[in-house]
């Protein structure tokens, strides 16, 4: 679903407005060094570098795209394995944040652009693989389902989709217990203000289900070769398959 290629909202008024942040106010340039600060304690940034590299077969000649870039401390991961990184948010300040501590490491292979899953930035060709992590929750599910369609188009022929987030078991019975479960661990490895935090995410942002994320991707066109759980996050390696 596209005006001349990117959508717009001046052409297209209908569309979703992925630039209106639900949660966190990540525009805010305090919340923003809390939050690089509050991820790097908590992270296991160079695990979740070797999943990505597993799960997408990341080699030195390859071309990745990553959406929902936040403060780029995975893309500046991933560009020391492949050929090029173009890292993309919603947030100009996460932009900025990130193009700073790019420079600062002396990265020239990552470029950081303007842009989310439905509008702004396309890379100039078809990439390799597509990276996303914690960002597809911030659409509905409707729009959810025209983003991953959109990754599908952004890939080469056999292109891989590396999808990780906040989602749903639906075999759970009780939600309620679930979530209470899920939030008092939480607050037990990282505290208090990460407890709030998930808790805030459940209350007003849009996970969902496996069961609708899974079939979001399959009509789309990928095919999910691996699926890793680890307690609210699940991460998703998928191929794209001919249209």
């Amino acid at each position: 679903m596209t005006c001349g290629g990117v959508p717009a909202l001046s052409t297209c008024p209908w569309q979703y407005d992925e630039s209106i942040q639900v949660g966190t106010d990540y525009r805010d340039e305090g919340e923003v060094r809390c939050y690089d600060e509050r991820m790097q304690r908590l992270r296991d940034t160079a695990g979740e570098i070797d999943a990505i590299r597993q799960a997408v077969e990341l080699a030195e000649d390859m071309i990745v795209l990553e959406i929902g870039t936040g403060t780029g401390e995975l893309a500046l991961g991933l560009a020391r394995h492949c050929r090029h990184v173009f890292a993309v948010d919603v947030s100009e300040t996460m932009l900025t944040y990130a193009g700073n501590k790019a420079r600062g490491r002396g990265a020239t292979n990552v470029s950081f652009h303007r842009g989310g899953f439905l509008s702004g930035f396309q890379p100039p060709s078809r990439v390799d693989a597509v990276v996303s992590q914690l960002a597809l929750h911030h659409l509905p599910d409707f729009w959810k389902g025209i983003a991953v369609r959109r990754l599908w188009g952004a890939l080469k022929p056999g292109g891989r989709l590396y999808l990780r987030d906040v989602v749903f078991p639906s075999a759970t019975e009780d939600y309620d217990a679930y979530f209470s479960a899920a939030i008092g661990e939480i607050r037990s490895k990282a505290g208090e203000e990460m407890a709030r935090s998930v808790a805030n995410h459940i209350q007003k942002e849009f996970s969902t289900l496996d069961w609708i994320l899974e079939g979001i991707l399959a009509r789309a066109g990928f095919r999910i070769l691996r699926k890793d759980v680890d307690g609210m996050l699940t991460a998703y390696g998928c191929m794209k398959q001919p249209g």
